[in-house]
């Protein structure tokens, strides 16, 4: 089994990436989606609050495509205020319980109230989470987790009767791919170890799925829509998706099925 997902930010955010694309992350994300959807592949997009707000339009077409499953991803992956005055004063842009709790339930809501449809899937922005998190998304009928990157999990696993995590046990893109600002020439090498091309990315991603699926694991997939464009037209992604086409496939919510 396979699971692809992505992270999409919105248009306000300024990420390392940003400014290698004129395009928004929303609108990436439907050229995204309109590949996967070629080779039958389901996917799964954690969408911050924020964008919903900002390209609204653009992310009720996301949500209206059937083979995308649309889940939550911080309201504004801590471009906040309060966020960053928390990472100051406490080592984490979380903060307190309640900067935690509200910032949860204004991302539910705001992309309930673009897309029509309550979410039961969730990624925390950069992985960040605290001892609160699991039992903050529980009481928000959060029923799926997935930010652990994990490379020897296979599965998912219980954090709670409620709640499940999928972890992401392929290389994410973002942290290994040779990109953007991470590039020969553009960074100091000790940025770029462990980095690769993206030729040699798409071959690893491909190795660690069917090892995975040969020991009848569920290799979950962080590729993101920003970086496929701004590696190489998001060439390197349709190949990924004409490779999966074989496999089953399912959304996060679907990985215990």
């Amino acid at each position: 089994m396979v699971c692809v997902t992505g992270d999409v930010h919105q248009r306000s955010y300024r990420g390392t990436d940003t400014p290698f694309s004129p395009c928004s992350e929303v609108e990436l994300a439907i050229k995204y989606a309109d590949i996967a959807a070629r080779y039958g592949i389901r996917i799964t997009l954690f969408l911050t609050g924020k964008a919903c707000l900002e390209e609204s339009e653009r992310v009720k077409q996301l949500a209206d495509m059937s083979h995308c499953e649309i889940g939550g991803h911080t309201f504004a992956a801590f471009r906040d205020p309060w966020s960053k005055i928390y990472k100051k004063i406490f080592g984490t842009p979380w903060g307190r319980e309640a900067h935690q709790r509200g910032d949860i339930e204004k991302t539910i809501e705001s992309i309930q109230s673009v897309t029509g449809k309550r979410i039961s899937v969730w990624r925390n922005h950069s992985y960040i989470r605290t001892a609160d998190t699991p039992r903050l998304l529980e009481t928000a009928s959060i029923q799926w987790v997935s930010d652990e990157v994990n490379s020897t999990k296979l599965s998912w696993e219980s954090l709670s009767p409620k709640l499940r995590s999928l972890p992401i046990n392929v290389s994410p893109d973002h942290e290994h791919l040779l990109h953007g600002k991470y590039q020969h020439g553009k960074a100091k090498p000790s940025k770029l170890e462990g980095r690769v091309s993206i030729t040699e990315w798409g071959k690893q991603v491909q190795e660690k799925v069917q090892s995975v699926s040969e020991a009848d694991g569920i290799a979950t997939i962080l590729v993101h829509p920003l970086c496929m464009e701004i590696a190489d037209g998001m060439i390197a992604f349709e190949d990924l998706c004409k490779f999966l086409q074989p496999f089953n496939n399912c959304w996060v919510s679907q990985a215990a099925s």
